[in-house]
């Protein structure tokens, strides 16, 4: 067996990068590979944390790591600091401890190696991960409290400043503050907009809604923040903006966790006790006009409807928009005009259809499917056998090829400790070999699922289930739109929803309409496109 190396950056590692501390895998790398080398290690594999969890299920190369070494894969594992390896509760540390001592998995730091095998070291090692969680609390505590002072200072205390401003270091002392940018008066025409209205040509004003400034800032051509369309939650939460009015907030969303089916989950609800400070910065609107925003988007805000209330749609989920992608919706209208189904995102250009008119539509066209797919199944299908035996070749050919790029690595390791390779150019030959082998490993992927559907081919595929046609009829015989939604998913994975012409005579309701249907065959109950 060979021995492993688990990177992570840690929340004070991030903060120095952001200060110009360098790469702070690439020191810890080279230190192990040093290490390994000094002592003759082989390293068959190296884990990279680039994010810096708190909890194991937050971790996913850690959770790859000790998936291994609880399977022995491993003689040991180089870590730059057992720290490294678990900071959250009691419950991950035991997690951490067990899985290192059952399998009797050294860890090999460059100050020491634990071995689980000594009841001294083991102490030691669980006695490391309680003082690194204390001290992961410590962190915390004063990162909260520096963050807090910068907050009444009047500091910005974010890492990505509001749309309109930009990020500004304070001259000679700590911190930073915003200030306006080219963006700016995008910013104050929203507020206005929403306020006293856009100026016509007339003269007059027309007060605009957010969705009626999301879509004027989007025929506009003005990007979003992101570079993406505006939409209306994009408006709404920079109206609820304090920063605008010359504020700083901390605490607006503080994230507060809790247990989903054995997982710790994290939310972050609005928390209207948030701390409010007036800002070093710029106000690009005044605190009258805030406060009359706010009143507004008050008197605005959408009613919550009821909980219980039925489901009204039975395309819900089934549609998607064509030129967006988004999951086509039910809009009711009342009276005597009948519901529609309409694309929600303000921008797009798909126009809207009687969702009796699209519901008809697609059932006609399964009923279609349904027939041509019993005719088509009848007939008998040759096989394609030369297309197979290609794909057979190809298939030992990658994986020749994937073999070879194996022994390469391990040969790598081998010169790296017998001293012919340096540090650098065994990471440079290593990370050439590596994602060859991963464009090997995908490519055989992708040539094993294609030779599994040309031989599924091959099977003489049965007569679709007979209670296809008996969920068909009880659709047409069901009123409630939940149950219609349940057989049509049965049926169907989804469909795509295409209308972009705006007709306005009644004469041919279903004109301009195109919808595809993406049904779930037969033979295998998968969805195909």
């Amino acid at each position: 067996m060979a021995e492993a190396m688990y990177l992570r950056k840690s929340r004070v590692d991030l903060e120095a990068e952001r200060h110009g501390a360098g790469d702070t895998l690439a020191r810890h790398q080279q230190a192990l590979l040093a290490v390994a080398q000094a002592n003759g290690l082989d390293i068959g594999k190296i884990y990279r944390e680039v994010v810096s969890g708190e909890t194991i299920t937050a971790r996913p190369q850690m959770q790859k790591l000790l998936h291994d070494v609880e399977a022995g894969m491993w003689d040991s594992v180089l870590v730059y600091e057992v720290e490294r390896l678990a900071r959250g509760d009691t419950l991950d540390q035991g997690i951490v401890s067990r899985a290192f001592r059952l399998s009797h998995t050294k860890i090999i730091t460059p100050a020491k190696t634990y071995d689980p095998d000594s009841e001294f070291d083991e102490e030691y090692f669980e006695f490391g991960l309680f003082m690194s969680r204390r001290e992961y609390k410590a962190i915390t505590r004063r990162q909260q409290a520096g963050r807090m002072a910068s907050i009444q200072e009047g500091k910005f205390p974010g890492n990505k400043a509001p749309y309109g401003y930009d990020r500004k270091k304070l001259e000679d002392q700590k911190g930073w503050t915003l200030t306006p940018n080219e963006n700016a008066h995008i910013v104050v025409s929203i507020f206005q907009w929403y306020t006293e209205g856009l100026i016509l040509p007339d003269g007059s004003s027309c007060r605009l809604g957010t969705a009626q400034i999301a879509r004027r800032l989007n025929d506009l051509g003005i990007p979003a923040p992101g570079g993406r369309d505006w939409t209306n939650p994009c408006i709404a939460n920079m109206l609820r903006n304090d920063t605008y009015a010359g504020w700083v907030r901390w605490g607006r969303r503080k994230a507060v966790k809790h247990l989903e089916s054995g997982e710790i989950k994290v939310s972050r609800p609005v928390d209207k006790q948030y701390a409010l400070h007036r800002g070093l910065h710029e106000p690009l609107v005044s605190q009258e006009i805030f406060n009359r925003t706010q009143a507004l988007l008050q008197i605005n805000a959408s009613r919550p409807g009821p909980q219980s209330l039925p489901q009204q749609n039975p395309l819900a989920g089934l549609l998607k928009c064509e030129a967006c992608g988004r999951n086509m919706v039910r809009r009711p209208y009342g009276g005597n005009r009948p519901d529609a189904l309409i694309c929600p995102y303000p921008s797009c250009p798909t126009v809207s259809s009687d969702l009796s008119l699209v519901e008809d539509i697609i059932l006609a066209a399964l009923e279609q499917w349904y027939q041509h797919l019993t005719c088509e199944i009848r007939q008998e299908r040759p096989c394609p056998f030369a297309e197979i035996r290609s794909l057979q070749a190809s298939l030992e050919t990658v994986s020749s090829q994937l073999d070879r790029t194996d022994r390469q690595i391990a040969k790598a390791h081998d010169l790296l400790e017998q001293g012919i390779y340096s540090t650098e150019v065994f990471l440079s030959r290593t990370h050439e070999l590596s994602s060859r082998q991963s464009g090997l490993m995908a490519q055989k992927a992708a040539l094993t699922e294609e030779l599994a559907r040309y031989r599924q081919s091959c099977v003489e595929i049965s007569q679709p289930p007979p209670h296809r046609r008996y969920i068909m009829e009880i659709y047409r015989e069901t009123d409630e739109a939940k149950e219609k939604s349940s057989l049509l998913k049965s049926l169907l994975d989804h469909a795509v929803y295409a209308k972009t012409a705006r007709l306005r005579w009644n004469n041919c309701p279903g004109k301009g309409l195109e919808i595809t249907l993406y049904p779930r065959l037969p033979h295998d109950e998968s969805p195909h496109g």
